[in-house]
């Protein structure tokens, strides 16, 4: 007789009375049932039936020390794609049964594997799996099931405290492995800050130096040193972005409000890039809605958010394409800067995570950056007490919009 393991399932979940279910880890299921044949089952076992994929990792451990005989039957039922285990343990005057199903998100790693697991030691759960185990597990099992008792409350006390022991054991192990990699992260950090930090000055001075020799330089010197400048004003940025984001997320960086009109605000950032523009660079357009108030905002750190986004439309964006830079009146006491292209888009499984730390969208995005850039420009934002919204479709473009609190006094961030 071919029983699906998932029939197993649903008859202990459905018994109108002792039906425990939930999901459980290896370690867990594998403590569950050693205490149940342990405390259930006392010193007068019948016998234990393996119903299923007893090769189950869960299954192997579980039986290790068990004294009791152990029946394996395997079962193939290529209609239920269950592939489970169930455990039934046969005492004097007790008994239990223990299910577990693989959940459909089961990791490789069968310590973080989970388990749907439906389990009892009532009796009257035993015997309703009387019709479907008939064919499966030896006749003479069945009239044994109806002289089962409830365990006493002894038993399914020190069954609770061994549980319950093992759950706080876990948590505890939890809590230290966090904490340990908690300060193996911190250590990491500090230590690729501190490099960091030294890497800026010897940059400052390769730049320097760079820009001295292009003065001297012949015309093929001059184009490999223009190389090695924009290489090392690269390495500069992102060495200049991987400290602020340290300072951004341990709230150390403290904000240098001052009054800014944002007409100018936007024409600093934009005119240099329109200057420098190349042939095959999109043109850029920039307005700003007229009699905006002062707003009270880090000048420094905004002007290196747009410069961020607008760089990246820039670099996705092609020659007949354009790109948007608009600051209007968001509602009373918002404002809200637009920075939109006509690029090539962000792919909609992407938009939930482009303000991750390290998150690129694409290959290309990983050859051309370190996947900082839109997480410094959230951090930035939010330490305004404003927030960074991005809609975009792939070759329908993007557009960011960054929303800052209109007429911010500085004591109020």
């Amino acid at each position: 007789m071919a029983l699906p393991i998932s029939e197993l399932m649903g008859r202990v979940r459905q018994a109108a009375q002792g039906g425990i279910s939930g999901y459980y880890t290896c370690a867990t299921l594998v403590h569950l049932t050693q205490s149940l044949y342990r405390i259930i089952l006392r010193d007068t076992p019948d016998g234990i039936w393996v119903i299923g994929h007893h090769h189950a990792d869960w299954v192997h451990l579980a039986m290790e020390d068990v004294a009791a005989s152990v029946q394996r039957i395997e079962l193939v039922a290529s209609h239920d794609p269950a592939s489970g285990c169930g455990i039934i343990g046969i005492g004097a005057s007790c008994g239990f049964i223990v299910v577990a199903i693989p959940s459909e998100a089961a990791q490789d790693d069968a310590n973080l594997r989970l388990y749907d697991v439906a389990w009892s030691c009532h009796p009257e759960v035993l015997r309703s799996l009387d019709e479907v185990l008939r064919g499966v597990i030896d006749a003479p099992v069945f009239p044994r099931l109806y002289h089962l008792h409830v365990p006493e409350a002894t038993f399914l006390l020190q069954l609770s405290g061994e549980l319950l022991a093992d759950s706080t054991y876990q948590q505890q192990r939890l809590a230290y492995i966090n904490l340990s990699l908690r300060e193996r992260i911190r250590s990491h950090e500090d230590q690729t800050h501190m490099i960091i930090h030294d890497m800026r000055t010897p940059l400052h001075t390769l730049q320097i130096s760079i820009k001295t020799l292009q003065r001297f330089a012949s015309e093929v010197q001059g184009e490999l040193l223009e190389v090695a400048r924009e290489t090392t004003n690269y390495l500069l940025n992102m060495t200049e972005t991987m400290l602020d984001v340290a300072r951004l997320e341990t709230s150390r960086w403290r904000l240098n409000l001052q009054p800014v009109v944002m007409h100018e605000l936007i024409h600093k950032v934009c005119a240099p890039l329109e200057l420098a523009a190349r042939p095959d660079q999109a043109p850029i357009h920039h307005a700003v809605e007229p009699d905006l108030p002062l707003i009270w905002i880090d000048r420094t750190l905004l002007q290196r958010v747009l410069l961020n986004l607008i760089s990246n439309a820039i670099r996705y964006t092609p020659a007949n394409g354009s790109i948007h830079v608009e600051v209007r009146r968001q509602s009373a006491t918002e404002l809200a800067i637009h920075v939109h292209d006509t690029g090539q888009g962000i792919h909609p499984d992407a938009i939930p995570h482009i303000f991750e730390r390290y998150y690129q969208a694409t290959q290309r995005d990983a050859r051309r950056g370190n996947g900082l850039g839109l997480y410094f420009c959230r951090l930035a934002v939010e330490a305004h007490g404003g927030s960074i919204t991005v809609q975009s479709m792939p070759d329908a473009g993007s557009q960011f919009v960054i929303s800052l609190p209109l007429r911010i006094e500085p004591e109020e961030i």
